[in-house]
């Protein structure tokens, strides 16, 4: 959650290109950001942290006297919280409160794909402008009201594989997924998919539920099929489970462990699995600041670039923000 900073001077520039022309009067003077992100539920620690870097940034924005338009008129920045617990329904609820407020300049989030995937058609419908704060999950038909600020999927997995196949030679990869989550299911079918292209054999590609909490079964025929590495793709709570039941049946230590975006950064996951994902592998989202392309020569000169996400599934519009 680290690219969150910039979020709150993206927005504006959202704005614009969204076709929300709400006007703020001169004296009002506020930018008002509605934050729809998870504060409970599996994916939590993931939102809080959202929330925790756009509320610090607009700390510093206001501390330091707000922010000056092109026109010369200065603003500060407020903040709103709503909590889509990882629940698709909540994240809807929150964005139609957001829209139905005429002081909300945009939304930020959600962090959680199952919020932002679910979010984004509806933004279109309601006419207000959302910017995901972490989602990565692949988005079949886009509307000009919804951007995110990470790099998806079908963009990053591949390069991902690709290092991966390079660093460690894996030949026998086997999977375990949340089939309810969104951004989890999708990475995982695209590493199944990848597989053979980029080399190694999935030898199995076991499934689960969110809340579950017994995985032996499972991790058992994984076991069987003794595999090199081994793909967690599970938020913390479950994930940090699976990893404790890989050491009691003795996988932990034989197996490696990789997981999807920046998933075993988060300390959370790191203090349930009491430690045990140590030198476990995931991606990232970073830039190459000294990159000959051009886009990326724009970003340390603090411009904002919009950036053409490729095709997925049949569609060709969609966007990621850099700064």
């Amino acid at each position: 959650m680290q690219r969150l900073p910039i979020v709150i001077a993206i927005g504006l520039l959202t704005l614009t290109l969204a076709g929300r022309h709400t006007r703020l009067a001169a004296e009002e003077r506020v930018v008002h950001f509605f934050q729809d992100n998870a504060l409970t539920g599996q994916a939590g620690s993931y939102g809080t942290r959202s929330i925790h870097g756009a509320e610090l940034a607009a700390k510093h924005i206001n501390d330091a006297g707000g922010f000056t338009d092109t026109c010369g008129n200065k603003y500060t920045i407020k903040l709103s919280v709503w909590d889509m617990a990882n629940s698709r329904e909540q994240a809807i609820a929150g964005l139609r409160k957001a829209a139905d407020d005429s002081t909300v300049l945009a939304v930020l989030g959600s962090t959680p794909s199952t919020g932002f995937a679910a979010m984004e058609p509806v933004a279109g419908q309601v006419k207000m402008p959302i910017i995901a704060t972490g989602s990565a999950v692949p988005i079949k038909k886009w509307n000009p009201y919804a951007f995110r600020v990470t790099i998806a999927t079908p963009v990053a997995a591949p390069y991902f594989l690709k290092q991966f196949k390079e660093m460690f030679h894996p030949k026998r990869v086997a999977m375990i997924y949340d089939i309810t989550q969104d951004a989890l299911r999708a990475e995982a079918e695209l590493i199944r998919d990848l597989a053979n292209q980029t080399g190694f054999e999935i030898v199995a590609f076991e499934a689960f539920r969110v809340n579950d909490t017994d995985f032996r079964a499972q991790l058992t025929t994984i076991k069987g099929t003794t595999p090199e590495w081994l793909g967690v793709y599970a938020a913390n709570t479950e994930g940090s489970k699976i990893i404790n039941q890989m050491d009691e049946l003795g996988l932990l230590g034989k197996v490696n462990i990789f997981s999807g975006y920046g998933v075993f950064q988060d300390p959370t996951y790191w203090d349930l699995a009491n430690g045990r994902t140590k030198g476990a592998v995931n991606w990232a989202v970073a830039f190459n600041l000294a990159s000959s392309d051009p886009l990326m020569q724009n970003i340390p000169c603090g411009e904002t670039v919009i950036v053409p996400e490729p095709s997925v599934h049949g569609t060709s519009r969609s966007h990621t923000m850099a700064r």
